[in-house]
């Protein structure tokens, strides 16, 4: 009985020791966890100071040179910075009220054009290519506008009609409807309702065509443009015409001497296309003298008719022509002091006065 007492008393013992010695033991590793943490904090302080040290002494040489670089800024150069600065936003507040100027002008313009063919008086120097680059308007609207007068000559005072846009303003007549309408002159249909506001067609009533095709319509309106007269029945030679020399005595512009002008100098940039005045048969068709090149049409009852100073011949000696048929292009050859194109009428070789015998009066 006392052996196992005794036992037991052993196992107690052991089992005692053994808790308190692994109590000491995990005290232990945590004491020296603890101070290895410790010891890590303390260094990584330390270099902490060390750096915030030589990054204060590095600003402290950095000031230093800045104030030693950095040039003494007077109170004449902030005076004259702050008027210049001044000066900039005047012009900035000045140039958007420019801007906002010109837009409320360009938002005016939009709003006061309108669709309609205003009236033209006629002044002298006029063309109509002139008109149409000035009104930036096509020369074929200009002319299918004024359908009921002869634009080839335009006489000062005379009104005509041009449109505020690419256009015709057309009189509808009976049997017009809105496909035959667009398909005459390759307008869609929609558009033709849209720009006059109109759903149907009345006789008499104008309507405004949009950039059409007008080639047929003013072919149709030919003898319009090629009025003649009873003594010769001649055609005037270029579609648009004014005079810039005219038949009779004259100051040379070249030879500086006044001479007889047996002709009519007629307005026209080289290249502008020449146009028999008669039918008949050419007598003759390349350079003469001072008239450059020059083209010669024989016709009935002993007239011919001359084109000189042209830039470009398109007939041959020989060849049959049709009245207003193309002959040739305006320009400056032979003795001219600038393009033109000079236009003669002979009767059995004698020279007579060209305006008794064309539409310009």
């Amino acid at each position: 009985m006392k052996k196992e007492k005794k036992i037991i008393i052993l196992l107690l013992v052991f089992l005692v020791t053994s808790v308190f010695y692994r109590e000491i033991k995990l005290n232990n590793e945590k004491l020296t966890k603890e101070k290895i943490l410790n010891e890590t904090l303390a260094e990584k302080q330390e270099d902490i100071k060390i750096d915030t040290n030589q990054n204060a002494a590095q600003d402290i040489k950095i000031s230093e040179v800045e104030k030693k670089e950095a040039p003494e800024v007077s109170l004449e150069s902030n005076h004259e910075d702050k008027e210049i600065e001044i000066q900039v936003a005047k012009e900035w507040e000045n140039q958007e009220q420019q801007e906002k100027i010109k837009t409320d002008d360009e938002i005016t313009l939009e709003e006061k054009i309108n669709l309609d063919n205003m009236e033209y008086v006629i002044k002298k120097g006029d063309t109509i290519s002139d008109l149409s680059k000035e009104y930036k308007i096509k020369t074929d609207y200009i002319y299918a506008n004024n359908v009921d007068q002869n634009l080839r000559v335009l006489q000062i005072g005379k009104k005509i009609k041009i449109p505020t846009e690419d256009g015709i303003f057309y009189s509808i007549k009976k049997g017009d409807t809105f496909e035959s309408l667009s398909k005459k002159f390759d307008v869609d249909i929609k558009t033709i309702k849209e720009d006059n506001e109109i759903d149907r067609l009345l006789i008499g009533s104008k309507i405004f065509l949009r950039e059409p095709k007008v080639s047929k319509y003013l072919n149709s309106f030919k003898t319009e443009y090629v009025k003649t007269n009873t003594l010769g029945k001649f055609s005037n030679p270029l579609v648009a015409m004014r005079i810039t020399s005219g038949y009779g005595t004259r100051k040379h512009p070249v030879l500086k001497k006044v001479l007889s002008h047996g002709a009519l100098d007629l307005k026209a940039k080289v290249g502008t296309k020449v146009m028999s005045a008669k039918d008949g048969v050419v007598s003759y068709a390349g350079r003469a003298s001072g008239y450059g090149k020059l083209i010669i049409i024989k016709h009935s009852d002993g007239y011919e008719t001359r084109y000189a100073h042209l830039s470009k011949i398109d007939v041959k000696k020989g060849q049959k022509i049709s009245q207003n048929e193309l002959i040739g292009l305006s320009g400056a050859t032979g003795r001219v002091s600038g393009p033109h194109l000079h236009f003669e009428i002979r009767q059995y070789g004698k020279v007579k006065n060209p305006l008794s015998y064309l539409s310009i009066k």
